[in-house]
């Protein structure tokens, strides 16, 4: 009997989610399944001020270049945007932090104390707590638009979200300032996957960094492959707010989503009506979303998405996800396949092919695992289910 085969070879890599400062490569071996490679992103905040007072806005950028932190192009002018939504005290305190260009929201709830949240934890504003003043002077803003259905709202021609939370009867009484970054080269791992035509899928938990890397592969696909990119933006987050979208997408082109509830109906029409080399969707969370992009993969368009979940084993378990994956069967085996096996006589297989050919969960902003056979990945765990 021949001698089993050696473990596949996998790659350790460093990828930076935040806005890049310089990473010192490095690339280790490690075991791993033969689809599967895990990416260790490393990123270091910025380091901050020690002692001293906190500096104003052109102290703090030269402090951020000084420790190699810079401001991706375009990206200071778009925060200052989304700092004028705040009062002057408010927006005085968050460009005086040492950590602006990593600001990551900011969080205004009526009657507490404002809060801004960086990398490296939350940070006190203000001790006097948020009035109906304040929220009013934010949403009323002109450069904010209006908010749609799910409680969101933009600036237009950048990539800032703004949360409302209201009462009971409709008043706002909280709102969450989301700043939003084009952040270049976030997306040159996962370029060997796309360039081919293969259609990726990311997953992962709110907040780790999925929109931020879809938007910056429909650039890539679009710019650096010439293909023609069309983005089914559902809640304007990947092309930004406003009727132009953000440059940040290149030459991608861009369908906005009216309701959330029609997004299956826009994906379909974005094949029917422009022909696109390749579909980016944001955010598939329903049973038609779906069954939508298994019909535009079988229709031979590659596609690019994201979905809510922390693993592959999510969206097995998720009836309203799982044909993203092939869909998953109960097949009941006859005696000698089932003793063969060495399993019970109720199995679970995958139904049919994957809509995506591979996939990528990003665990955390320090994390990432791709899944080069998406198929294969899930027949393995059907497999270690049983």
């Amino acid at each position: 009997m021949p001698p089993p085969p050696p473990p596949p070879l996998g790659l350790r890599l460093r990828l930076s989610l935040l806005p890049p400062h310089p990473i010192a490569p490095s690339i280790r071996h490690a075991f791993c399944s033969p689809s599967v490679v895990s990416c260790h992103l490393s990123v270091r905040p910025l380091a901050q001020r020690r002692g001293g007072r906190p500096r104003p806005l052109c102290a703090a950028r030269g402090e951020a270049e000084a420790e190699g932190f810079a401001w991706p192009d375009g990206s200071e002018e778009e925060l200052r945007r989304l700092l004028e939504l705040l009062p002057r005290e408010l927006s005085r305190r968050v460009e005086t932090h040492p950590e602006l260009p990593a600001l990551v929201e900011v969080v205004m709830d009526l009657g507490r104390p404002p809060l801004a949240r960086f990398p490296s934890g939350d940070f006190l504003l203000s001790q006097r707590p948020i009035s109906f003043d304040d929220l009013r002077h934010a949403t009323s803003h002109s450069q904010v638009g209006d908010f749609g259905a799910d409680n969101r709202a933009g600036i237009s021609r950048t990539l800032h979200r703004i949360s409302a939370i209201r009462n009971r009867k409709g008043v706002i009484v909280g709102l969450t300032c989301r700043v939003g970054r084009a952040v270049p080269g976030s997306a040159n791992l996962l370029q060997d996957l796309v360039k081919d035509g293969g259609s990726l899928l990311l997953i992962g938990p709110p907040g780790v960094g999925k929109t931020t890397v879809i938007r910056e592969i429909a650039r890539m696909l679009a710019d650096d492959y010439k293909k023609r990119v069309m983005i089914v933006d559902t809640s304007n987050e990947i092309g930004g707010d406003g009727d132009i979208p953000h440059p940040g997408i290149g030459n991608a082109r861009r369908l906005q989503v009216p309701n959330q509830d029609m997004q299956h109906k826009v994906l379909i029409e974005a094949v029917e009506n422009h022909m696109p080399q390749a579909i980016v969707i944001d955010e598939i969370g329903t049973k038609l979303e779906a069954m939508a992009a298994s019909t535009i993969a079988q229709r031979g368009i590659q596609l690019v998405a994201t979905a809510h979940g922390v693993t592959i084993e999510n969206l097995i378990m998720n009836p309203s996800l799982e044909m993203l994956v092939g869909g998953i069967q109960s097949v009941t085996l006859g005696d000698e396949e089932a003793n063969r096996r060495g399993v019970q006589k109720t199995v679970l297989e995958r139904k049919g092919p994957s809509t995506f050919t591979c996939a990528a969960e990003i665990v955390s902003k320090k994390e990432l695992r791709v899944h080069r056979s998406l198929e294969a990945t899930v027949d393995a765990l059907l497999a270690v289910t049983l």
